[in-house]
C-alpha cells in the first residue's frame, strides 16, 4: 500500500497508521481508475479526495506520483479563462504557419482522439508527425517487417510464461508495477505461485535495480549481445559463452515452453535486434516452444495508440518523417538530424520530468521555434517558444488509451480535481488547426 500527499514537499508518506489516517480524513474516494503514467495502464488505482484535491492514492507507483505533482499549484476552484480563447493560441497558430513545415512531436502521450487531431495538424502544416522514441521505433518495426513478429497480451505472459528475459530494459526504472502485475510476481492461470514458477533473467551494461530478483544476470557491453543470442540459439561444440550464468540460462531455455523477451529497442543495437527476431522465429518453428517479443518503450503512455493510428493513416507504426526535401543519402537514416533537415518549427507535447528549457528535445531541434503543449510544470518564458497549458490525460481529461500490448481502455477524467483553465489537448489542437486552415 502506498499513498501520495500532494500538499507536502516531502516524499509521499507511507505506513499503515498514516495511511489509515489519510483515508479517514477524505471526503470522496474513486476506485478502479486507470493510471496513464506509463504504457502498463494500471487499472486498479484508488484516489482519495479532500477539498477537491487528491489527498491520497492507493496502488500508484513512483511514475504516477511524479505526474500528480502538477496538481499542487493549480487549485481547481479558481477558474481562469479557457486557454483556447487567449492570445497564445493565435500566437501559436501564427508561429507554426510562418515556419512550415512543422514537426508535431510527442502525441504518444495523448488519448486516441487527440492523436488523430495531432496528425491532421501535421498534415495541414506540411510537416512530420512522430512519437518521442522515433528512431528506435523505426528500427524495431523494420525488424518486424523483415523477420515477422510473435507478440502477446500481457495477460498471456502473466498466465503462461515460465521464462522471462529483460534485455537492456529495467521495469523498476520505467514501468514500476510491470513485475507485480504481469511478468514476475503476478499469479496467473498456469503460474499460480508467481515468481516461484518463473525463471527471470536480464541483460544490461551496468548494475540494475532488477538484478537481485534475477536467477541469471548478464552484465555485458552492447556489442556482445549478438554473440550471446547466437550462443543461446545454437547448441554446438565450442559455442559456450564465457559467463557464469550462461549454462543455467541455456538449461532454463531448454526446459521452458513459454519464453517472454522484453527489450528496450533504444538500448539495443541492430545486430542484437536482428538476432532476437531470428531467435524468436526459430523457437516458434518448433512444436514445444512459444517465444514472444514485447518492446518496453521510454515513451508516452499511449505509444501503442499512436502506433495503431499511424498504421491506419501512414501504413507505418512510427508516424511519418515529413515531405520536405533531403539528400538521397539521408533517406534511410533513422535519426533526428534527417528529420530536422525537413522542418522549420516544432509543436511538442511535453513529457514529464524534463528540463523546461529544452523539453528533452534532440540538439538539432532545440533552436527551432516551437509551440509547447504542457500538462505539467509551466514552461513559459523561453525565447522563440509559445507555451500552452493543457489538461493532464487520465486526470483532467479522459479518452481512449491502448496498453503496451494493444488492449484498449477508456479512461474517464477525475472530475473533482479538473483544473478549469486547462482544456484537453484534443480541443487545443483543434483550435490551432482551425486557425491554420
Amino acid at each position: 500500500m502506498r499513498t501520495w500527499v500532494p500538499d507536502s514537499e516531502d516524499e509521499p508518506r507511507q505506513g499503515p497508521g498514516q495511511d489509515a489516517q489519510i483515508f479517514a480524513d477524505c471526503e470522496v474516494s474513486s476506485h478502479a481508475r486507470v493510471c496513464t503514467g506509463c504504457s502498463c495502464l494500471c487499472d486498479d488505482i484508488s484516489f482519495y479526495l479532500k477539498e477537491s484535491k487528491i489527498h491520497g492514492a492507493l496502488n500508484i507507483c513512483e511514475t504516477g506520483w511524479r505526474r500528480l505533482r502538477c496538481l499542487r499549484s493549480d487549485a481547481p476552484a479558481t477558474a481562469s479563462p479557457p486557454v483556447s480563447s487567449d492570445a497564445p493560441v493565435e500566437q501559436a497558430a501564427r508561429l507554426l504557419s510562418s515556419h512550415r513545415p512543422t514537426l508535431v512531436l510527442g502525441a504518444d502521450g495523448l488519448d486516441e482522439a487527440a492523436i488523430r487531431v495531432s496528425r491532421e495538424l501535421a498534415v495541414a502544416l506540411d510537416g512530420a508527425w512522430l512519437p518521442w522514441p522515433y528512431p528506435e521505433a523505426r528500427r524495431f518495426y523494420d525488424r518486424v517487417t523483415r523477420f515477422g513478429w510473435s507478440t502477446a497480451l500481457l495477460d498471456e505472459v502473466r498466465d503462461q510464461a515460465d521464462l522471462v528475459i529483460f534485455w537492456r530494459a529495467d521495469p523498476l526504472e520505467t514501468h514500476h508495477r510491470h513485475l507485480s502485475r504481469y511478468s514476475l510476481f503476478a499469479h496467473g492461470r498456469y503460474t499460480e505461485r508467481g515468481k516461484h514458477d518463473r525463471n527471470l533473467a536480464a541483460v544490461a551494461s551496468h548494475r540494475m535495480r532488477l538484478e537481485p530478483l534475477c536467477q541469471q544476470y548478464f552484465q555485458l557491453p552492447p556489442e556482445r549481445d549478438a554473440a550471446l543470442i547466437e550462443a543461446l540459439m545454437f547448441v554446438r561444440p565450442g559455442s559456450d559463452f564465457d559467463q557464469r550464468d550462461f549454462q543455467p540460462l541455456r538449461r532454463a531455455l531448454q526446459g521452458a515452453s513459454y519464453i517472454a523477451l522484453f527489450v528496450d529497442p533504444g538500448q539495443t543495437d541492430d545486430a542484437a535486434l536482428d538476432g532476437m527476431f531470428q531467435w524468436s522465429a526459430a523457437l516458434n518453428g518448433t512444436v514445444s516452444k512459444r517465444h514472444v517479443i514485447l518492446p518496453i518503450w521510454r515513451a508516452g503512455a499511449n505509444i501503442e495508440g499512436f502506433r495503431q493510428v499511424s498504421l491506419e493513416y501512414e501504413a507505418t507504426p512510427w508516424g511519418n518523417e515529413g515531405t520536405g526535401t533531403v539528400d538521397e543519402a539521408n533517406e534511410t537514416r533513422y535519426d533526428w538530424e534527417s528529420v530536422a533537415a525537413r522542418v522549420r518549427s516544432v509543436l511538442v507535447i511535453a513529457p514529464d520530468q524534463v528540463d523546461s528549457a529544452h523539453l528533452g528535445l534532440p540538439d538539432c531541434l532545440r533552436e527551432m521555434p516551437r509551440v509547447v503543449l504542457d500538462p505539467f510544470e509551466e514552461a513559459g518564458g523561453v525565447e522563440g517558444q509559445v507555451w500552452l497549458p493543457t489538461a493532464l490525460p487520465g486526470v483532467d481529461s479522459g479518452g481512449v488509451f491502448f496498453r503496451a500490448d494493444g488492449l484498449c481502455l477508456e479512461v474517464d477524467s477525475l472530475e473533482a480535481v479538473c483544473r478549469r483553465g486547462r482544456p484537453a489537448a484534443e480541443r487545443l489542437l483543434r483550435e490551432i488547426l482551425y486557425r491554420i486552415v
